[in-house]
């Protein structure tokens, strides 16, 4: 087995990438996809606080949600309903209630990785990422 097929082989099929060996690509960070399957490019929003949601949601914004949000969707869950009906795709370090987020995100064909560790340490507001979802398994990338 040469070197080049297995960097492309761990590419996926997603990957435009994987033509070109030397610019082959691996994720920044893994999460579960609990919501449609896909991928989309897009800037990242970091949601830390309630006051974060209350905004106009751009067509290319993902929320990248901290953890500690997620009591504040347990006590407000149309909150979650409503974002996503404003984006294409969401990320959370969170995954304790995914029972009602992979609801959510199935009937909206939202994309949304859960469970994601560390998601608002490793990105910045406004960093250009590319997230893909198949199955049960969600990848972030870094976008040049």
């Amino acid at each position: 087995m040469s070197k080049q097929w297995v960097a492309q082989k761990d590419v996926g099929p997603m990957s435009d990438k994987a033509s070109n060996p030397e610019s082959v690509l691996f994720p920044i960070l893994k999460g579960e996809s609990v919501g449609a399957s896909g991928e989309f490019s897009g800037r990242a929003v970091l949601i830390m606080k309630p006051e974060d949601l209350e905004r106009e949601w751009a067509p290319d914004e993902i929320p990248v949600i901290k953890k500690d949000m997620e009591e504040y969707f347990n006590e407000c869950p149309g909150t979650i309903d409503e974002l996503f009906s404003q984006v294409s795709a969401v990320i959370s370090e969170a995954g304790e209630s995914v029972g009602e987020c992979a609801a959510i995100a199935f009937i909206r064909e939202v994309i949304c990785l859960v469970k994601v560790r560390d998601a608002c340490f490793v990105l910045e507001n406004d960093m250009r990422i590319r997230i893909t979802a198949s199955e049960n398994v969600g990848e972030v990338f870094f976008v040049e």
